[in-house]
């Protein structure tokens, strides 16, 4: 008679059992990725648990999992509520985002449309309206310059800040790890669809906390089609495009009261997020899209798409990766 492996001694040591429990939950925490797994998608890898009967109950746990996202993506009308589940349809790279929540968004720069300039502090509406335009052109060269997403290329955007703020804007271009919080890069091997990236956010304009000071503080989200060579291996709308937000702050400084040096933009810190990405390359604080990953399944986190993309919520405070 064989041996039942389900009664191993360590089976029945209940602080083993709470120990093996806790280190599976840790496990399934760090597979669960950034654009939440497609469920039961066949080119998606599960991912393993070390120990035979916990590992039992994840495995039953991820089944659940399937039923549990398809059914809120059943539930749920919004645009692209689906995108991240196999389809029967063919992805079309002539219209890569007809299927997920960015469908109806801005191309481009064309959806980054500063407020209304009005005065504000000490600033004209004049000088709000160069600041805020100056922002436009912050944003569109980080997140959209072909030259920074294809090649890296940095002086334009630099080129947009204070003088004496360049310096170490350069400085954080030059570590190991591109920084995704300034600009988007995507991973060499990699280019973008014709169609281009579609953009939807807000900008708003503040007082800043000194004399010659505005806060410009901006919330948008851009999401990014990639070009693929096998078609075929795309099963879902969200296998091609990757979605980058950022939520940062700016300060903007003029007047007599600051150097000639200081006047202009400063980088003021922020958040940003990344989904449907590959991790290995999200390391690496470049963007890829979620095929060309290793993919692997964790729990499901109650979260659809659409709120992933939309700029209005919070961050999120995952990281899978």
């Amino acid at each position: 008679m064989h041996p039942d492996e389900f009664d191993h001694p360590d089976l029945r040591d209940r602080s083993w059992t709470k120990r093996a429990e806790r280190r599976a939950r840790r496990e399934a925490r760090r597979a669960r990725r950034r654009q939440v797994a497609v469920w039961g998608q066949p080119k998606r890898r599960s991912h393993r648990v070390r120990w035979l009967a916990v590992g039992a109950v994840v495995v039953t746990v991820a089944s659940v999992g399937i039923y549990y996202v398809e059914r809120n993506a059943e539930e749920d009308t919004r645009p692209g509520s689906r995108a991240d589940l196999p389809s029967i349809n063919p992805v079309d790279l002539d219209q890569p985002f007809a299927s997920t929540p960015a469908r109806n968004w801005a191309d481009g720069a064309a959806g980054i449309v500063p407020p209304d300039p009005v005065a504000v502090g000490d600033f004209s509406a004049e000088q709000v309206g160069e600041a805020t335009e100056t922002m436009k052109r912050i944003l569109v060269a980080s997140r959209l310059d072909t030259r920074m997403l294809s090649e890296g290329d940095t002086d334009a955007f630099v080129s947009l800040f204070a003088p004496n703020q360049r310096q170490w804007v350069r400085e954080q271009f030059s570590t190991p790890r591109w920084p995704a919080a300034l600009a988007t890069r995507l991973a060499p091997g990699f280019r973008l669809l014709p169609s281009g990236p579609k953009v939807r956010g807000s900008m708003r304009v503040e007082a800043g906390e000194r004399p010659g000071e505005l806060r410009v503080r901006t919330s948008y989200a851009f999401a990014y089609a990639f070009h693929t060579d096998d078609p075929s291996a795309v099963h879902a709308p969200l296998d091609i495009v990757a979605l980058y937000r950022a939520r940062l702050s700016f300060v903007w400084r003029d007047g007599d009261l600051w150097r000639r040096g200081d006047r202009g933009f400063a980088f003021d810190g922020g958040q940003g997020f990344s989904y449907s990405i590959a991790c290995e390359q999200a390391e690496k604080g470049m963007l890829a899209p979620a095929y060309s990953g290793r993919a692997q399944l964790g729990l499901p986190s109650g979260r659809r798409p659409p709120e992933y993309f939309d700029p209005a919520n919070p961050i999120p405070d995952e990281d899978s990766c």
